[in-house]
């Protein structure tokens, strides 16, 4: 014989405690967030590296992530440029002198509030490290797929990502 016992508690009552309401808060918050996705596409070889003989045919592939705060706007152009020199830094330090199959991904995570608030961006530069007798070109590929945030941007931090 089955015994009765008391019913479930009604599902209209939860128990509010401190961290539920505050777990609840930050979830709320962190949705909110609005950001920013491009990358280069397929990687590039700069046209002054692809001709016949133009590098060496050992190449040694890199990876480099950096996280930028910055505030008032966001020219990608400018931390593609320090992304990928950091990058090009690793590639002297084990014999190479220049960068080919270039590709990188951008994020730019826009604040709430845009007056006052930072942006905060993360780009992963990824390229081949090689030798060349021709000197490299310093210069991000793929520019034409940046979207730059309009405004004077002021780098307020620089954070390397480790791989």
């Amino acid at each position: 014989m089955m015994s009765m016992s008391s019913p479930p508690p009604s599902p209209l009552r939860v128990t509010l405690t401190v961290s539920t309401v505050a777990n609840a808060f930050i979830k709320f918050r962190r949705a909110r967030h609005d950001a920013l996705d491009f990358a280069s596409g397929l990687p590039i070889t700069h046209p002054a590296l692809c001709g016949e003989d133009a590098t060496c045919r050992r190449r040694v592939p890199l990876e480099h992530a950096d996280r930028y705060v910055c505030k008032g706007a966001v020219d990608v152009t400018k931390l593609l440029r320090g992304s990928r020199a950091s990058l090009l830094e690793k590639a002297v330090l084990i014999g190479a002198n220049v960068l080919v199959e270039e590709s990188w991904v951008c994020q730019i995570r826009i604040p709430k509030n845009r007056q006052d608030g930072k942006f905060r961006v993360q780009i992963r530069y990824c390229a081949s490290a090689s030798r060349s007798s021709l000197p490299d070109p310093q210069k991000p590929v793929a520019m034409d797929k940046v979207t730059n945030v309009p405004g004077l941007m002021t780098i307020v931090g620089r954070e390397e990502i480790a791989n």
